[in-house]
């Protein structure tokens, strides 16, 4: 039986949207997977790395030889197509300014870019305006850009153009087959090479702009944008640009017979993300990270090989690209409401699989050249009659070359389980199921703590105080009939049975009560749903402050390291702090107190805590940015689909042999024990043949004689 039909919706079809900070690696991805092959000088990487980590870990290296075997089956490989996001919002610019005529198309084009950077003033530059690096730009598009779109636009065939002159353009895209055409590629290649020769932090700013315009009007047309004149319903149009993705999946899919592999680069909204989550099992957000010092050094890097010399054009670039790093991350926008912003720190949350990216360890050199305490290499000591246990916190233990943590993914998409997770995957899913439990209305958090041996001592999650009502749990729709005897949940401050009052001498009580008149009718709003509130963001408004402390619920790490002392105290000494979030100021402070050693985190707190605390005095812990499978993507990676006894029967029918002559042993032993002391003669003879090899068939002749005997009477 083949078992490829089983596996075929797995192997068929997967979709990988990548997402993170800008030259986190992502490109580095990409190159791999892109390839018709996996290339020679990546298949001599993974026959010698299993071998060459056995330095840092015997265990570990055997899995590696697992994906190795798993892709010297060469049929394992697939290429994967890739989707550039800025490449479909240029379908979009496209669209909006297309004309039949090349050079009133490119005339469209210019003018557009031209009104969206100058239909009012901006704080922060664009194309055509005069503030800052956008001097000149405007000559530049009108002339020299303007110019260059006439002859590339020439390239495009005429029934790929038509696509933009469809009412239906998500039909259109889905029926033509375009974005994949080398033409486009290529027109797409150079229309933003030729962009970020005048200024590479214009470019993205350009996309920047436009993607949020689609998501937030789902329209390019510069009156709508001007006038902020958003659809009725609010999120209307936060799938526009994803809706496209997925008509180009689709006829990517219709093309190769329902079969691809697709990577989406980059996605940087959350909405968007989870529109391709709910809507494809075989979808899988890979969130990719990587030291911020060498982060910040590409960046410059690309920005030098573009404007070499020109000192103060480089400066301009990366200082600008810099900030919109930041607020592209920072989650600053969705906390006001606007959700067709850009949260990249909320997919990486949402990622299913994390990759640390360490160019270093990218060399199988490497780990002959690694040193101990400065004393003979890691080869060296391997072979050592008393080799040094290297500890499981070592950064080479906890981190893997970029492109084994790929092929491992690709690897147990296609074979789940081919694999087990690694320590630190185990315990960050514990912390992951446990902020499941948390109440709290703003953010999920789960931490776990462990001995030095990574033994789980305390699991937490951000929650009120044992006995108190969470917030999930209370709803504004009570707050006006509640009283300090029947309070349902609320405290004596929220009640208004405090002293303490806000400057305009409101109790908090009053506040929220005028907050919750104006967003009635409240019912038909919420449409059958709770409705809390958080006490720290009212109360935080109300005093016109920002500050943590007046959160309800103790945070998920403290939580964890409280459960501890609560059940009777184990030290922490040395051990080890697992955060689905980071530690913040409050936090970080209780884990040096305790000791810890080593904190796993997914996402870097937006705060102080690591150059005010962490990074200070003289037991500063390690601190390692999470890498792994996580939440959805940790089941669906790590669950077989049936047990592999069972599998490996079915693929190889390999089973244990068991002899002719131990058959025959046990079945006269089974037969002579039915026979009574009047069959004597015959119990004699099944002893006499016992021995002998073809006992099976002699008593096979038995039964046969007797059968005769027994038709013939």
């Amino acid at each position: 039986m083949s078992l490829n039909e089983f596996y075929k919706l797995r192997e068929d079809f997967i979709i990988l949207g990548l997402t993170g900070k800008m030259q986190a690696g992502a490109d580095k991805v990409v190159e791999i997977l892109k390839s018709e092959n996996l290339s020679e000088n990546n298949k001599t990487f993974l026959d010698k790395f299993p071998d060459k980590y056995k330095v840092i870990s015997q265990s570990e290296s055997i899995k590696y030889r697992r994906i190795n075997d798993f892709y010297n089956y060469e049929k394992n490989w697939k290429k994967f197509d890739i989707i550039e996001y800025k490449d479909v919002v240029l379908l979009f610019i496209l669209k909006k300014c297309y004309k039949d005529n090349n050079n009133d198309f490119a005339d469209a084009i210019t003018n557009w870019i031209n009104d969206l950077g100058t239909y009012k003033t901006f704080e922060s530059p664009r194309f055509c305006s005069e503030k800052g690096i956008a001097k000149g730009s405007k000559e530049f598009i009108e002339s020299s850009f303007n110019s260059f779109l006439k002859d590339e636009l020439g390239k495009l065939k005429q029934d790929q153009k038509l696509t933009f002159n469809n009412d239906d353009f998500i039909l259109s895209v889905k029926d033509n087959s375009i974005f994949f055409s080398t033409e486009y590629q290529e027109f797409a290649k150079s229309f933003f090479s030729k962009l970020d020769g005048f200024s590479i932090y214009l470019r993205h700013k350009l996309i920047h702009i436009t993607s949020y315009c689609l998501r937030r009007f789902g329209s390019l047309e510069i009156s709508r944008i001007s006038k902020d004149a958003r659809a009725p319903e609010k999120l209307k149009d936060i799938y526009k640009i994803a809706e496209v993705i997925n008509a180009i999946i689709k006829h990517r899919r219709k093309e190769t017979g329902g079969k691809a592999h697709i990577i989406i680069d980059r996605l940087k909204n959350s909405y968007e993300m989870n529109f391709f989550r709910e809507k494809y099992s075989g979808y899988y957000t890979i969130a990719i990270n990587r030291d911020e010092k060498s982060r910040k050094e590409s960046i410059r890097s690309k920005i030098n090989v573009e404007y070499t010399g020109d000192t103060e054009k480089i400066k301009q670039n990366f200082t600008l690209i810099e900030d919109l790093d930041k607020t592209e991350y920072l989650v600053s926008e969705f906390k006001e409401g606007k959700f067709e912003g850009f949260d990249i720190e909320n997919c990486v949350q949402k990622a299913d699989y994390h990759i640390w990216y360490d160019n270093e360890l990218s060399s199988t050199d490497f780990y002959d050249r690694f040193k101990i305490d400065g004393k003979g290499n890691l080869l060296d000591n391997h072979q050592s009659e008393n080799p040094k246990i290297l500890e499981r916190t070592n950064y080479y233990y906890v981190y893997q070359p970029l492109l084994i943590q790929v092929l491992k993914l690709t690897a147990l998409i296609k074979q789940p389980a081919l694999i087990t997770p690694s320590y630190t995957e185990r315990i960050m899913q514990i912390a992951f199921n446990a902020k499941l439990n948390s109440g709290c209305i703003s953010r999920q958090v789960g931490a776990v703590v462990t001995s030095k041996n990574f033994s789980v001592k305390g699991i937490g999650w951000n929650e009120v105080a044992n006995g108190q009502l969470p917030c999930s749990s209370r709803d504004i729709r009570d707050f006006e009939s509640a009283n300090k005897e029947d309070n349902h949940g609320f405290t004596l401050l929220e009640l208004g049975e405090s002293d303490y009052k806000y400057k305009d001498n409101k109790t908090f009580r009053e506040k929220v009560l005028e907050d919750i008149k104006k967003i009635e009718p409240l019912d038909d709003n919420l449409q059958g749903r709770p409705c809390s509130f958080c006490f720290k963001s009212h109360h935080n408004a109300y005093e016109a402050k920002e500050n943590q402390v007046h959160t309800r619920s103790l945070h998920a790490e403290e939580n964890a390291m409280l459960q501890i002392s609560k059940d009777g105290g184990q030290p922490l000494a040395g051990g080890n702090l697992f955060t689905t979030a980071s530690t913040c100021e409050l936090c970080a402070k209780k884990a040096y107190q305790l000791g810890i050693k080593n904190i796993f985190y997914i996402d870097v707190y937006p705060g102080i805590s690591n150059d005010q605390i962490l990074n200070n005095g003289y037991n500063i812990p390690n601190k390692f940015a999470y890498q792994g499978a996580i939440g959805r993507g940790f089941n669906k990676l790590y669950e077989p689909f049936m047990s592999q006894k069972d599998e490996l029967y079915i693929r190889t029918k390999f089973k244990p042999t068991v002899s002719q002559k131990e058959q025959a042993l046990q079945l006269q032993k089974i037969i002579g024990s039915k026979i009574s002391e009047r069959t004597a003669e015959l119990k004699e003879f099944l002893n006499s043949i016992k021995e002998d090899s073809n006992i099976v068939d002699k008593i096979v002749d038995l039964m046969e004689k007797g059968l005769l005997n027994d038709s013939d009477s």
